[in-house]
């Protein structure tokens, strides 16, 4: 199984729409980033937190199930969250017009796979 950044590395081949991501569990222990300058995923991280805290919130109020992801477009691009087993999380951005339903499938095959990897000791953190 691959580590989580072999993870976020096939997410960037598979997605060509996807220009950055980070693995996430919990409220910010990063696991992984495509940021090459560390720290810089922070905003990134903080942000989609934020946006997956008050669309949970919203989902619960409507009494539906738990959310496993959020799409956002703005005119400049997307940001995607996917979660995952063990409050772990992926976020990405895209630029405008991506493949919605791809985007979303790669993001889930990626994240199965680091939390895949992890589950066979293949890593740890």
């Amino acid at each position: 199984m691959p580590t989580p950044e072999e993870a976020l590395n096939e997410l960037l081949e598979m997605s060509a729409s996807v220009r950055q991501a980070v693995l996430v569990r919990g409220e910010k222990e990063v696991l992984a980033t495509t940021f090459a300058v560390k720290g810089s995923e922070e905003a990134m991280v903080r942000t989609a937190r934020e946006m997956l805290s008050a669309a949970r919130s919203e989902s619960k109020k409507m009494g539906r199930t738990a959310l496993s992801q959020l799409f956002v477009e703005v005119s400049s691009g997307c940001v995607f969250v996917v979660t995952g087993e063990k409050d772990t999380w992926l976020v990405a951005t895209t630029g405008a017009d991506p493949t919605v339903g791809l985007v979303l499938y790669d993001m889930s095959t990626a994240l199965k796979t680091a939390i895949e990897g992890e589950a066979e000791g293949e890593y740890s953190k």
